[in-house]
């Protein structure tokens, strides 16, 4: 740290207007805040980084060069779940500390999910881009009854089960839909849940939800293969990590009808989203807003900036991230 200057904190990105938030606690603290541009490269990070005690960051990549940059480096929180962006091995050799806020949007994501299943189901979105086109021809449409729906969640971490669980109370209005989860977790799954192979969950569901991180194994899961398994007609719902999903197979699949639709929130190579799904209107897109509400993202920025400054003071962070071992 340079002599006469307070010790500082980057904050590399941000999904939100302001910095208020986060500059006002790193201030009450003892820390200056420095904002990264809009869209700042690895360079300009690195070179942000180089005087810094800890990152906040939102979506950026914080790589092995950034975390390099900074020979006072000792916390990076991300502000948010996944945890893709940051270079954790790169971290762990450090070591540097990483925490990130692993609950603060189940409620939102899990009501967004339920809002696309609803929008799909009653063809809410079709019949709105046909109203106003001034069409409005009834026979056109193929409305749902929601409850008697099998619906899958492919994931259950706190938001895969928060999810099933409002399934769960759809399915209960009738006797005729049932909730299905992928297996490999079985203790995790709510009641009324039955937990079966993931193939199995693709082949019986009119809707499959995706609650998953992205990882090495992970990355384009929902493949060819994988979307062929799937009902004709049925809904992919995607608010977990874009990448997850193969864009140009389920493209294809989508032509053949297997599935018959699909829901994304997330995309590949945000905030690009992919061409070929712009003109489909069998396909419902939302740009990364499932997270988003007042009050999840005044909890995300206060948690997350918290538990930064945190471990600057000496302390241990309420949400700590395992790192992988150092090789």
């Amino acid at each position: 740290m340079t002599i006469g200057r307070r010790p500082r904190v980057l904050l590399t990105d941000h999904a939100w207007p302001g910095v208020e938030v986060e500059a006002g606690l790193c201030d009450a603290a003892g820390f200056d805040l420095v904002e990264a541009p809009p869209g700042a490269t690895e360079d300009v990070l690195a070179g942000l980084a180089a005087d810094v005690d800890g990152i906040l960051t939102c979506w950026a990549q914080v790589t092995a060069k950034v975390i390099a940059a900074s020979p006072a480096l000792r916390v990076i929180s991300r502000m948010g779940i996944g945890l893709d962006n940051i270079d954790l091995a790169a971290a762990a050799a450090r070591p540097v500390v990483v925490t990130r806020v692993p609950d603060y949007c189940v409620e939102e994501v899990s009501d967004h999910v339920v809002g696309l299943l609803h929008a799909w189901a009653r063809c809410v979105v079709s019949a709105d881009r046909d109203v106003r086109a001034r069409i409005t021809d009834p026979r056109r449409y193929a409305p749902r009854r929601v409850s008697s729906l099998v619906t899958g969640v492919w994931g259950l971490g706190p938001t895969g089960r928060r999810t099933a669980e409002k399934l769960v109370t759809l399915a209960r209005e009738t006797s005729g839909g049932r909730v299905l989860a992928d297996d490999r977790h079985p203790e995790l799954a709510p009641a009324g849940v039955r937990v079966v192979p993931a193939d199995v969950l693709l082949a019986e569901c009119d809707v499959v939800s995706l609650h998953l991180p992205l990882t090495p194994a992970t990355r384009g899961l929902i493949d060819a293969g994988r979307l062929a398994r799937m009902k004709p007609g049925a809904l992919l719902v995607n608010t977990s990590r874009g990448a997850l999903v193969d864009i140009p197979a389920l493209c294809a699949a989508l032509d053949a009808g297997t599935p018959g639709g699909a829901a994304l929130d997330v995309f590949p190579a945000e905030p690009e989203v992919p061409a070929a799904l712009l003109p489909r209107p069998d396909v419902i897109l939302t740009p990364h807003i499932a997270f988003s509400s007042a009050h999840s993202v005044l909890e995300l920025r206060r948690r997350s900036t918290e538990d930064l400054l945190r471990v600057l003071a000496g302390l241990p962070p309420h949400d700590p991230v395992t790192l992988p071992p150092v090789s």
